[in-house]
């Protein structure tokens, strides 16, 4: 279920559960949060470059490795083809993100549009999860892979509009990179 259905489960549940909500008694002042709580999401993902995490993310898609095959048939074997392994090829990474003040993603983009001289960057992917021993919403580290070389094929923004005040703006970040591995 995305975050923001998530979000608007929450607020619609809280709404109904009011003390206002129920026989219209108003509640008194102290008794009202000034921050409402909504539900921890089961995973977060974290960008880490140069030991800094630079964001969070709220989706990560194209994680992939293929290997290539390469056939060599055989002379008087009619039945079957003989594979042998070849080399890895690795999808590209994209990533989205609710749009923040920070344009570190959209200037990583920009670089080199007039010489090509992109800047490639090694960074870590966290996969975080709640920390189920903490009282308080804590996140402890589930899984880390190494990106290296990586460098940004596609920026995009989803679409802006005054009739989506309850939506987030999504930037999606499309990297390509050499390799990765996983850490953990």
């Amino acid at each position: 279920m995305p975050v923001t259905s998530i979000i608007s489960t929450a607020k619609r549940a809280a709404k109904k559960s009011s003390p206002q909500a129920k026989k219209g008694n108003k509640a008194p002042p102290e008794a009202v949060s000034s921050q409402t709580e909504f539900p921890v999401p089961a995973y977060q993902f974290a960008i880490e470059i140069g030991g800094e995490t630079i964001a969070f993310f709220q989706s990560v898609s194209g994680l992939s490795i293929q290997r290539k095959v390469d056939p060599m048939p055989e002379g008087g074997q009619n039945a079957f083809t003989q594979e042998f392994p070849g080399r890895l090829n690795y999808g590209h990474v994209t990533l989205e993100v609710g749009l923040t003040s920070s344009t570190m993603f959209w200037k990583w983009m920009m670089q080199g549009q007039s010489d090509g001289m992109v800047s490639k960057k090694d960074f870590f992917l966290i996969q975080n999860q709640p920390n189920p021993k903490a009282g308080t919403p804590t996140f402890v580290e589930a899984k880390r892979w190494s990106f290296y070389q990586a460098f940004p094929v596609s920026w995009k923004l989803s679409n802006l509009s005054v009739d989506s005040t309850q939506k987030i703006a999504i930037e999606t970040l499309e990297l390509s990179f050499q390799s990765f591995e996983l850490q953990s």
